[in-house]
């Protein structure tokens, strides 16, 4: 399954917009603010840390328990259900990177424990240097993972005995190589200091707040200083609560409203033939929408209305779970044109996110899907019939998936599109480097023959030098960033949408060159290694440029940092995967060399990730 995101503005009188302000920003985003608050109060939150995730009943209760308070009472059913959803994604997220973040200190810590002279690994192994040596030769010529370093940490960590524990330690200081030279006493104490910040920066990281609410009034930010008046901080971890409440930027528009339930939104249109839409729901559902949205994004609106329309001239004999829509979120994005309003309903105007399934577009995809779900729904069943005694609650559950297997049989029209019939030995390698974001290579891994070359400036075309506007933007923003680190003020991030759009641009440019030469997949370089291919890089470059000189390939890599910022990989490799998903279109990763040219580095992706497959599937 694919699901893609379209946007579209909604258009209401002004009564409505205050309504509808009035319901999100005093209603459902403090019953949030107070829900966020209550969470880390629960005698079970230390559990939910410790597993680095939040259960779904938690937020529930306390949202069921707040109703009955006027402040946060008479809100349509959905507003609650997505203010329920809204805390629980937050903790869900915050909890599991607060996790990552623990598994990282305790990676670095054991780090710490290895970075020792090697007399030091020798004494605590209780054996001399060259017998601690001779262990780790042994140790290294058993191992045959590709990655070895990774895998002679793991062992660290699994070791009990000190020999073979030290060993591996003086196999790891060395990036698991056996280097018979000196060891460097004073680059060791460096590796050491460095380890040290990093676990003391992690450290603080993990004491970080807890997550917070939208503060729409700026009451934090007052009280803050109030107390800088009355109550100065005078140690350095109230310093930091005070400073961190008094420099955060305070939120001005509220929760978004998440719609899980297709069936929520009510599409129709007026007599001029606009599209518009309600939501269903006591306090909502008397207000109506009307839709703006960009011309290539009109069909998928188009198709909500039929969906609707089939549905109820059916008589409900078609099922909902094949709804091209799947779920939207309600929500205020800023005014350029409307900022200096006072009133925040004119300041800002109402946007509808709407997430799409791109395989329900046609009529194989939908056969697809519908003949996944039923194969779901009927485990399902299976899975009830096996018990001996129903309760009446069970019995209910029974029947519902017995009418959703039928429904599911009766199918809305659909397009025909022909399937994408990919070739296995056709694959696309896209490189990714410092100021190149994207390389592609085609290949074919059985006569091992390149088919084609693209280069960043070719996929891009005409739309070059927003590439180029993109990369200035975020030197730019960095550099203003790190002084005003320096100045101890707020750090405001202004970068656009521009290196979202640039990313986009890439990954259509590189599933169209997948689809016409009709390969089997897409290959891109793991993210793991992307520093070391970021910094070979930068090394080759300073060689290149300063030969013969180290201390001036040094000062060249430096100043060439501090001009080419890296890209975001990461957003670039989500858009890639989404538009390949769209297509049909299979998602390989491998590793990338550090040596060659972009088109050599992406070749070989496409040639290595088939190799991997074939060692695979043997």
């Amino acid at each position: 399954m694919s699901q893609k995101t379209i946007r579209c503005r909604l258009i209401a009188p002004k009564a409505t917009r205050k309504a509808i302000w009035h319901l999100m920003a005093e209603r459902n985003t403090p019953l949030i603010n107070e829900v966020l608050h209550q969470i880390p109060q629960h005698p079970d939150f230390a559990t939910w840390q410790r597993r680095g995730n939040l259960p779904d009943a938690p937020a529930k209760v306390l949202i069921d328990t707040l109703k009955q308070d006027s402040r946060f009472a008479d809100q349509p059913v959905w507003y609650y259900i997505s203010a329920q959803k809204q805390v629980t994604y937050t903790f869900k997220s915050w909890l599991s990177l607060q996790r990552r973040k623990q598994w990282r200190l305790e990676g670095k810590r054991r780090w710490l424990d290895i970075l020792q002279p090697d007399t030091t690994l020798a004494d605590k192994a209780k054996c001399s240097l060259e017998k601690l040596q001779v262990t780790a030769t042994r140790i290294l010529k058993t191992v045959e993972d590709p990655d070895p370093f990774k895998h002679l940490f793991q062992e660290y960590g699994r070791a009990k005995k000190p020999l073979r524990q030290n060993a591996l330690a003086y196999l790891l200081k060395r990036s698991a190589k056996l280097d018979p030279a000196i060891e460097d006493l004073e680059d060791l104490e460096k590796r050491y200091r460095k380890a040290e910040i990093a676990i003391q920066r992690l450290e603080t990281q993990l004491k970080a707040s807890l997550p917070k609410g939208r503060d729409l009034t700026g009451n934090i930010q007052t009280e803050a200083l109030i107390q800088s008046i009355q109550a100065p901080p005078l140690d350095d971890e109230s310093y930091s609560v005070w400073h961190q409440a008094l420099t955060r930027e305070p939120a001005t528009f509220p929760f978004p409203i998440i719609y899980e339930t297709a069936e929520t939104l009510v599409w129709s249109r007026d007599n001029q033939g606009h599209l518009l839409v309600s939501f269903q729901g006591q306090g909502t559902g008397q207000y109506t929408f009307k839709i703006y949205c960009d011309k290539p994004h009109q069909h998928w609106f188009e198709r909500f209305l039929a969906d609707q329309e089939t549905k109820k001239a059916g008589g409900d004999r078609h099922s909902a779970g094949l709804f091209t829509l799947r779920s939207a979120r309600l929500s205020w994005i800023p005014s350029k044109k409307h900022q200096n309003q006072l009133e925040p309903w004119n300041r800002y105007h109402l946007n509808l996110s709407c997430t799409v399934d791109t395989a329900l577009w046609t009529l194989e995809g939908t056969q697809q899907v519908m003949t996944d779900k039923a194969a779901k729904t009927a485990t399902k069943l299976e899975s009830m019939h096996t018990k001996a005694a129903l309760s009446k609650t069970q019995q209910g559950y029974v029947r519902r998936l017995e009418s959703t297997i039928e429904r599911l049989q009766t199918p809305y029209p659909r397009p025909n599109r022909p399937p994408y019939q990919p070739k296995a030995n056709i694959l696309v390698g896209v490189s990714m480097g410092l100021d190149k974001p994207a390389t592609v290579a085609v290949v074919n891994a059985l006569s091992q023959e390149v088919l084609s070359y693209r280069s960043t400036k070719q996929l891009l075309g005409e739309h070059y030098p927003l590439l180029q506007r993109a990369q200035s933007e975020r030197v730019r923003i960095s550099h203003h960033g790190h002084r005003q680190r320096i100045k101890g003020g707020k750090r405001i991030s202004t970068e656009s949408d521009l290196g979202k759009h640039v990313d986009r641009l890439l990954a259509k440019a590189i599933v169209e060159i997948a689809h016409a030469y009709e390969a089997g997949s897409i290959v891109l370089p793991d993210l793991a290694h992307i520093r070391e291919i970021v910094e070979a890089e930068v090394k080759q470059r300073a060689v290149v440029k300063v030969p013969d000189f180290v201390d001036g390939q040094k000062q060249y890599a430096k100043a060439y940092r501090t001009q080419v910022h890296q890209w975001s990989y990461g957003r670039l490799q989500d858009a890639i995967t989404s538009k390949a998903g769209q297509c049909g279109i299979t998602i390989e990763i491998a590793r990338q060399g550090h040596s060659g040219s972009p088109q050599e580095k992406a070749k070989d992706l496409g040639f290595h990730a088939y190799e991997k497959r074939l060692a695979l599937s043997t």
